[in-house]
């Protein structure tokens, strides 16, 4: 068995110990009942984006095992693997200190060991791709087209930052931001804001590099700056979508709505999304 196989076999491990456990296990602690991953007062829409991740990387584990390289164009296993890997991690983590912080609850035991397998699946990725030779076909990007796509990623991660400075939650007369979180509140904030802002920042910092007149080194030979937006842009994403869908499942309390901040949240993250893709495209990269 050589190393790249072997590597094959503990990411599919990992990725079936994460689905079992974030399906199996609880997600919530709510009084005298436990709540499992598609209850509206467990896991509900962060529950829902965990499944659909780890779908995707069983199937990415056994893409590997079957040495396909290329999913999609610009984005091949290994790259999906670790971007997977990471919105995966950042969805479970997002939960647990953020949307359990919304009405009084304990965590449960499937979501706590579902994070420790779910974050080690992207350092297979990178493991696989640093052993890979560099893509060919790949095609400098165009100084007009840097300078393009790297405005629209400082002002799209911009609002990922401030957005949910803005109502992020309302229940009632009471308004929450994404930061928000009071001790002894019965409606505590989300608090999964903190997330956001980490990713926002990373890609402010790695914007105003790239429009520097000599751009930025890429962050490796299989994994080029583009591949590192759409990953900042799928976590900066799916928190909020999560907590849309969460808001709409809840039961615990009936006036719970989302703020505009959840709605620019999206458009923010849809914005790096895009913007990662046409990049992409650019390039002609095909992904290993």
């Amino acid at each position: 068995m050589n190393l790249e196989r072997g590597l094959a076999l503990f990411h599919l491990l990992l990725a079936s110990l994460y689905v079992i456990f974030v399906l199996v296990g609880d997600w919530a602690k709510r009084g005298s009942g436990d709540y499992g991953i598609f209850s509206s007062d467990g896991g509900t829409g962060f529950g829902i984006i965990a499944i659909v991740l780890g779908v995707g990387l069983v199937a990415l584990a056994l893409m590997r095992l079957g040495g396909r390289d290329r999913v999609l164009p610009g984005l091949g296993v290994e790259q999906l693997t670790i971007v997977f890997g990471l919105a995966a991690t950042a969805n479970l983590l997002g939960f647990i200190v953020g949307w359990l912080a919304v009405f009084p609850a304990g965590t449960g035991w499937g979501v706590v060991a579902a994070y420790f397998p779910a974050s080690f699946i992207p350092q297979i990725g990178l493991l696989t791709l640093s052993a890979k030779e560099p893509e060919p076909g790949i095609k400098p990007l165009a100084n007009s087209t840097r300078v393009t796509v790297s405005v629209v990623a400082l002002v799209a991660s911009l609002g990922v930052v401030l957005f949910p400075f803005l109502e992020w939650v309302s229940s009632g007369p009471v308004s929450l931001t994404g930061y928000d979180g009071a001790a002894g509140n019965p409606t505590s904030g989300p608090r999964l804001s903190y997330i956001l802002l980490i990713v926002g920042l990373i890609v402010i910092l790695a914007a105003i590099m790239r429009l520097r007149p000599k751009g930025m080194a890429e962050a490796g030979s299989n994994m080029l700056h583009s591949q590192c937006l759409f990953a900042a842009g799928l976590v900066a994403f799916l928190l909020p979508l999560a907590t849309l869908i969460a808001i709409m499942q809840q039961d615990l309390s009936p006036s719970l709505s989302a703020g505009i901040g959840v709605w620019l949240g999206l458009a923010a993250g849809a914005i790096l999304i895009a913007a990662s893709l046409y990049e992409t495209r650019q390039r002609g990269a095909m992904g290993v």
